[in-house]
């Protein structure tokens, strides 16, 4: 199985540098951009099938990529951003001058009304499970995600713990893929935005 991961186009949380998590923002002018850009590189990829997140910024980002080629688009809610609880919605600052205890190392929002780093991962196997039950050994499949389920998804496929998951960057409507993901999983692109040459379009890991 090969699978080519994506993160979501830009949205305005993403350019304001809001964590965004749960909030279902749609794709701003440069993210409608970006995804069209992810369409043009895809088109001679042999896709099976798209899964999806059911948040709106990457139902969107996949329904332009099908655009013209009649692929089938499966939503899955265990795709979704990790939810920031209170948090969303706001800035690094905003969080800090509002919630002075938050430790930005402590990867479990749980104390704000969101979800742990545990309970996310919990999504992703349940997702992983469904994604071999239900294709063929060499399929090759699009998944259009977010940053946080992302960086889950490629260290549980690597064997890394899912503690080390900020050590990854998912650039929005950046492409990840990975190899022999039914054998023994082999990394060979990383986050690639070569697609992406207007200047204002992000290409950093901001949240959500």
């Amino acid at each position: 199985m090969r699978l080519i991961l994506a993160r979501h186009g830009e949205t305005d949380y993403n350019r304001e540098w809001r964590f965004q998590g749960h909030s279902d923002l749609g794709l701003n002018r440069v993210g409608r951009w970006q995804a069209g850009r992810l369409r043009k590189r895809l088109y001679r990829e042999p896709i099976a099938v798209i899964y999806t997140s059911n948040l709106k910024r990457a139902v969107e980002t996949a329904e332009i990529i099908a655009q013209g080629r009649g692929l089938r688009i499966v939503t899955s809610e265990n795709l979704a951003e990790i939810d920031f609880g209170k948090f969303e919605g706001l800035t690094h600052d905003e969080i800090v001058k509002s919630y002075p205890d938050w430790e930005p190392s402590d990867f479990s929002f749980t104390a704000y009304g969101g979800e742990s780093l545990e309970q996310l991962a919990r999504r992703i196997r349940a997702f992983a499970k469904e994604l071999r039950s239900g294709n063929p050994a060499d399929a090759n499949i699009l998944i259009v995600a977010h940053s946080g389920s992302l960086c889950v998804l490629l260290c549980l496929l690597l064997g890394i713990d899912i503690e080390s998951w900020w050590r990854f960057r998912f650039a929005p409507a950046s492409l990840t893929i990975v190899e022999d993901v039914e054998r023994e999983p082999v990394l060979t692109l990383l986050n690639d935005v070569s697609h992406l040459k207007i200047p204002g379009a992000s290409r950093k890991g901001n949240p959500g």
